[in-house]
C-alpha cells in the first residue's frame, strides 16, 4: 500500500504546484488584431508579457511559442516528450471555423428546434452540435462588423492528454475554449476519445442535468481548417474548485470535520450522485449514433438511447494507453458487453487480455532485437504472467448471483452499469463567477460499467492504514516523536476525507454504499490496480492484491462473496518470495528516487529552480540527473530511514 500512498502524496503536491503556477505565473498567450501577440515565458506577473504577430503571417516563428509544451520537464528524453506534446494548429483556420460557427447560429435560429437534435457533419471535416449553436449562447456581431475576428489566444492549461486555449474574439462577452489533444496516441484512439467525450458531455447535460460547457464543434482528425483534432466549446469564467480543497486542514475546535472540506466533497458528490441516477444495460462508452461503426449500430443488441446516443466501445484509459505491443486491432477487447453479472467479468477479463497481449508483443520485439526497451525485458516478461493471472481470475472475483448471495445487500443494484467519470475531481470542476454554479469540465475516458467496479474519486481515495480518532486509537499520542505525530495526523486526515466521501455517497445512494465495504474493495483491487496502472513496474500491485485475496479466499467463500471454494490461481513459494523482494525494491525506489512517482516529470517552476541551484545537472545525452549526495548526507538519510521504519 506504500505505493498508492506515495503516488497520491506526490499527486497532491503536484496539484498544489499547478495551482501555484496558475496563480503566480502569467499564462502563454497570443493576442490577434491589427497587431497580434504571442508569449510563452513564465513571469511572476498578473499580466503576461506579449509579443505580436499578424494574422496573415503564417510563417512567423514567434507563434511556435504558444504551441510548445511549457508546464514541466522530464529527467529523461525531455526534448522528445515535449515534441510529442506540441499542439501546433492554424490560427487562420480556427478563425474560419469560428466564423462558420456563427453562420450556423443564424441558420439555426430559423429552423425548428426538433431538427437541431442530431449532430451535423460539415464539408470542412468538422462536426457541429446544432442544439448548442444558437444566438443565445454565442451572441451576434453588431452592424459594423462583417465577420468574427480572433483577438487573443491564451494557453491556460497543459494537461496529461491535451492542451486548452482560451480564444477571445471581437465579441467580448463570448470567449471560447479550444482543446487540442497531444499526439501521443494512435490517431484512431484520439478520434474515438473525442467522439466519446463530446457525446458524454451532451448526454449528461441533456439527460442528467449536469452543468458542462456547451460543445459547439469538434473534429476527430487533422483534415480540417484548424489542422489538428479539436473540441471547440464554451468558456466558463470561474475558479477551479481545487482552490477550495485543503485535504490536510485541521478539524474545527469541537473536533468536527471542517465545513470547507464538506462543502467541496458535497459539490463533487452531487455530480457523482447524478451520474448514478441512470442505469444502463450495457458496458461501454457513450457515443453519438452517427459516430459508431455501422456493425455496432446495426446490431440488435446495441443499446441506443433516444435515437441519439449509443453505448459503444470502451474508452477507459487503461484499454488504450500505451498499447504499442498490440499486433492487431485493440478494438477486439473494447466491447461493448451486454448484461449485468456477465459484464463484470467481461470488462476485467478483456482488460487482462489486452494488457497480456500488449506485454507479449513488447516481449517479442525485445527478443527480436527490434525494441529500445531491452532494459525492461524482465519486467515485461513478468507482466505477461501477471496479466494472464488477471484474465484467469476474472470470472471468479465476485459471487454474482443475487438470489444466492444474501450477504451483499442490494447486489443487483451494484451490478447495474452506470456512468463513471475517472476525472471526477475538484481539479476538473469550475465554479462560475457569475452565479456560483459548478460545472464539470472533463469526461475523457468516461465509461459505463457496473458500480461494483467503480472506485472512489482519487482526491479522496486512500488505501493506507486507517485512524478514525487519534485520541481514542493512540492514547500515547503525546509521547510520540514529532515525526510520528505528523505521520499519524496525515493518516487520520486521509481517513477522515475518505469517510466524508463515503458518508456523502450513503446520503445520496444508500443502496450502493456496500460497494465501499473493505471486502468489496479487496475483491475489485486487482482490477483497480490494473486500471490505474501508471508505470511498467505497477504490475507488482496487481500481484500484491491477488496474493492478499489468496490469503483470505477461504473466508470470502464462507461468506458467499466468491462462488469458487478454491483460489483459482497457483503461486509457488519461489514466486511469492520473488514478488515480495521486487515489491520492496519498488517501494524503496519510490521513496529514494526523486520524482519516481511522476515518471521523472517535474513542474517547470520547480525544474528551473533545481537547475538554477545546481542540484539538477544536464548530461551529454540531454538527460538530467541530480547532483550526487555527499556521504554525510547519505548517512543522515540512512538514519532517517531507520527512524521511519
Amino acid at each position: 500500500m506504500l505505493r498508492y500512498t506515495t503516488t497520491r502524496i506526490t499527486r497532491g503536491l503536484l496539484r498544489k504546484n499547478t495551482n501555484r503556477l496558475i496563480k503566480n505565473y502569467g499564462a502563454p498567450s497570443i493576442a490577434i488584431g491589427t497587431l497580434k501577440s504571442i508569449q510563452s515565458a513564465r513571469f511572476i506577473s498578473n499580466e503576461p508579457t506579449k509579443t505580436f504577430t499578424k494574422l496573415s503571417n503564417t510563417s512567423d516563428e514567434q507563434r511556435n511559442q504558444i504551441f510548445n509544451y511549457t508546464w514541466g520537464s522530464w529527467l529523461k528524453n525531455d526534448k522528445l516528450e515535449k515534441e510529442k506534446r506540441t499542439t501546433k494548429f492554424s490560427i487562420e483556420g480556427l478563425n474560419k471555423v469560428i466564423n462558420n460557427l456563427y453562420l450556423q447560429s443564424k441558420e439555426n435560429s430559423k429552423v425548428d428546434a426538433e431538427s437541431l437534435k442530431s449532430i451535423r457533419s460539415n464539408k470542412d471535416s468538422t462536426i457541429s452540435l446544432p442544439n448548442n449553436i444558437n444566438i443565445k449562447n454565442l451572441d451576434v456581431l453588431n452592424a459594423n462588423e462583417k465577420q468574427v475576428q480572433i483577438k487573443t489566444i491564451s494557453s491556460f492549461h497543459e494537461g496529461k492528454h491535451h492542451r486548452i486555449y482560451k480564444v477571445d474574439t471581437n465579441l467580448p462577452e463570448k470567449s471560447l475554449v479550444l482543446r487540442i489533444p497531444y499526439n501521443i496516441d494512435p490517431s484512431k484512439t484520439i478520434s474515438n476519445r473525442i467522439k466519446s467525450e463530446v457525446a458524454t458531455m451532451d448526454y449528461v447535460f441533456t439527460k442528467l442535468g449536469i452543468k458542462t460547457p456547451n460543445v459547439y464543434m469538434y473534429s476527430t482528425d487533422s483534415f480540417n481548417p484548424v489542422g489538428a483534432p479539436f473540441i471547440l466549446e464554451e468558456y466558463i469564467d470561474g475558479e477551479l474548485l481545487m482552490r477550495q480543497w485543503d485535504p490536510l486542514c485541521e478539524d474545527e475546535a469541537d473536533n468536527r470535520p471542517p465545513e470547507k472540506l464538506k462543502k467541496v466533497i458535497n459539490i463533487v458528490a452531487d455530480f457523482h450522485g447524478k451520474l448514478n441516477t441512470v442505469q444502463f444495460n450495457t458496458v461501454g462508452s457513450i457515443y453519438f449514433k452517427e459516430d459508431v461503426d455501422a456493425k455496432i449500430l446495426n446490431n440488435k443488441a446495441t443499446e441506443i438511447i433516444d435515437d441519439k446516443w449509443v453505448i459503444g466501445p470502451v474508452m477507459e484509459r487503461s484499454f488504450w494507453r500505451k498499447k504499442n505491443g498490440i499486433k492487431g486491432e485493440v478494438d477486439t477487447y473494447l466491447g461493448p458487453w451486454k448484461g449485468k453479472g456477465g459484464s463484470v467479468s467481461k470488462i476485467i477479463e478483456n482488460l487482462g487480455s489486452v494488457e497480456h497481449e500488449n506485454a507479449k508483443g513488447r516481449a517479442s520485439l525485445i527478443e527480436a532485437g527490434s525494441s529500445s526497451e531491452v532494459d525492461k525485458k524482465d519486467i515485461v516478461n513478468e507482466q505477461v504472467s501477471t496479466f494472464d493471472r488477471l484474465t484467469k481470475i476474472a470470472p471468479y472475483l465476485f459471487n454474482l448471483t443475487p438470489e444466492n448471495n444474501d450477504n451483499v445487500p442490494n447486489l443487483e443494484d451494484l451490478l447495474k452499469p452506470s456512468l463513471y467519470d475517472p476525472d471526477l475531481d475538484p481539479m476538473n470542476i469550475i465554479v462560475s463567477k457569475k452565479d456560483g454554479t459548478p460545472y464539470l469540465l472533463d469526461f475523457e475516458g468516461s465509461v459505463v460499467k457496473p458500480f461494483i467496479l467503480q472506485s472512489s474519486p482519487r482526491f479522496v481515495e486512500y488505501d493506507g492504514p486507517k485512524i478514525y480518532n487519534i485520541k481514542e486509537e493512540i492514547p500515547d499520542f503525546d509521547k510520540l516523536s514529532e515525526n510520528e505525530k505528523v505521520q499519524c495526523q496525515f493518516i487520520y486526515k486521509r481517513t477522515r476525507n475518505q469517510y466524508l466521501w463515503e458518508n456523502a455517497l450513503n446520503e445520496r445512494h444508500p443502496n450502493l454504499i456496500v460497494s465501499m465495504a473493505p471486502p468489496m474493495k479487496l475483491l475489485r483491487s486487482p482490477y483497480a490496480a490494473a486500471n490505474e496502472r501508471k508505470t511498467d513496474e505497477d504490475y507488482l500491485l496487481i500481484d500484491e492484491n491477488l496474493l492478499q485475496l489468496r490469503q483470505i479466499w477461504d473466508e470470502l467463500f464462507k461468506n458467499k462473496l466468491v462462488s469458487e471454494e478454491k483460489f483459482p490461481l497457483e503461486y509457488t513459494e519461489e514466486e511469492i518470495k520473488k514478488h515480495a523482494d521486487d515489491l520492496a525494491r519498488l517501494q524503496e525506489k519510490l521513496v529514494t528516487t526523486p520524482f519516481a512517482a511522476t515518471q521523472g516529470w517535474i513542474p517547470q517552476d520547480m525544474f528551473d529552480n533545481l537547475i538554477k541551484s545546481g542540484l539538477l545537472i544536464k548530461g551529454e545525452n540531454g538527460d538530467f540527473s541530480f547532483k550526487p549526495v555527499p556521504e554525510s548526507a547519505e548517512a543522515e538519510n540512512d538514519d532517517s530511514k531507520k527512524e521511519d521504519k
